[in-house]
């Protein structure tokens, strides 16, 4: 009987052995599952209606700082887990405090202006753990704001509108988001025009909403003539009917506004485009303060990121992306009277300008120096600058680059 009982104990333990050996190996599995550090399919985007995931991921490890957060001696601690570095850099972030954003044209349905309101209402900053804030605004003044460090990041008309804001500042603003690679102006003519090209502006009456733009001085300054052979007249508002109205042979406009505008009214015109003739130009340009960088390294390459999947989500979802917008314009009683319609035609043409200038295997918004190196240095030749500026030192590619694997953008 003892016997007996010594091998029904034996058997026992033998049993409980394998039971355990066998739950210690179910438990691995499930811890495998937690903590693994390889991407989830199933939630590699954003809560939210996030439709925009072609060229976004949300594998970690791209060479930034976005896993290894730094020492209190600035070197990035090697030993901390993807848990506890992201935890710190959320900290980090929520540390710095609100992050605020002044647009360029209030609310409007506009490059550097719609990715900053789809991105704060889809959620993406509240994923990072950024507390932004973004305030309709008008540049060049919101370079102002920027400069004197009551905002920290706005949105430029061009590369060229940041360097003259810089030089008559004193500033250190610097380019770190470039959306469009061609110039957003043109210049309208009446119908029956005989102007084929700019050289042809000479001798007429052009009308002028407070100054020229940039890209179109350039036009004409590559167009062998000078400003001062043709008269200007300064207009007043913001209707090209009425403008046109008062007998002028030529109006400088945004390709995305008053085009549309004279069509709904049934105006017919024709229009000089600096694409056509290989101007050197650019539109919606994001840009902060080199002091803010370098203050906020890792929380300004977040806004980055996530303005960079705001513009690829309005792109993919326009209706949404100006539901977004008007939101914000009704909330401040849309003073500026933008339309819906007007809105949606802006951003169309807007955004196919963008997507087709850019090379496929080119994260979208990179800066592009050699284009923007052109584009100061022929205002320069036409006497815009009185000097070659040091326009290098106002762009940062490489932060924004490093928010990417190749043309694809990381996601924590």
């Amino acid at each position: 009987m003892k016997k007996f009982t010594i091998a029904i104990i034996v058997l026992s333990l033998l049993v409980f052995t394998v039971f355990f050996i066998n739950a210690l190996n179910s438990n691995d599995d499930l811890n495998d599952d937690l903590f693994s550090t390889e991407p989830d399919d199933n939630n590699s985007t954003p809560a939210g209606n996030d439709e925009e995931a072609p060229n976004v991921t949300s594998t970690t490890g791209n060479g930034d700082t976005s896993n290894d957060q730094p020492t209190s001696d600035g070197a990035a601690d090697p030993d901390l887990s993807e848990s506890d570095a992201a935890a710190l850099r959320c900290q980090a972030n929520q540390d710095a405090g609100r992050v605020t954003f002044v647009t360029g044209f209030d609310f409007a349905a506009s490059a550097g202006i719609i990715d900053a309101i789809v991105a704060d209402a889809q959620g993406y900053f509240d994923e990072l753990c950024i507390d932004f804030d973004i305030q309709p605004g008008f540049s060049p003044a919101n370079g102002a704001l920027v400069l004197a460090g009551k905002a920290d990041f706005g949105v430029a008309g061009s590369f060229a509108e940041l360097v003259n804001n810089n030089i008559a500042g004193s500033g250190d603003l610097v380019a770190v988001l470039h959306w469009g690679r061609t110039a957003i102006n043109a210049v309208v003519l009446p119908e029956d025009s005989t102007i084929e090209d700019f050289a042809g502006l000479c001798g007429h009456l052009i009308g002028v909403k407070g100054d020229i733009p940039y890209s179109l001085q350039t036009a004409i300054a590559l167009a062998g003539i000078e400003r001062s052979c043709f008269d200007e007249i300064t207009l007043s508002g913001f209707d090209p009917v009425a403008h046109l109205a008062l007998g002028i042979d030529a109006l400088p406009v945004y390709k995305s506004n008053e085009p549309y505008t004279l069509t709904k009214e049934g105006v017919n015109f024709t229009m000089l485009d600096p694409l056509q003739f290989d101007v050197p130009a650019s539109f919606g340009i994001t840009f902060t303060r080199q002091s803010f960088i370098d203050e906020h390294p890792e929380l300004a390459q977040d806004v980055i990121r996530a303005l960079i999947r705001g513009q690829a989500f309005a792109a993919a979802n326009p209706e949404i992306a100006l539901e977004n917008a008007f939101e914000l314009i009704d909330a401040v009683g849309n003073p500026r009277y933008l339309a819906l319609a007007a809105e949606t035609h802006r951003w169309a043409v807007e955004s196919e300008l963008i997507a087709s200038s850019v090379p496929e295997d080119v994260g979208l918004g990179i800066p592009d120096l050699p284009l923007l190196e052109a584009e100061i240095e022929a205002l320069t030749e036409v006497g815009v600058f009185d000097q070659l500026p040091d326009w290098r030192s106002m762009v940062d590619a490489d932060i924004t680059a490093s928010v990417y694997e190749g043309s694809t953008l990381v996601w924590p």
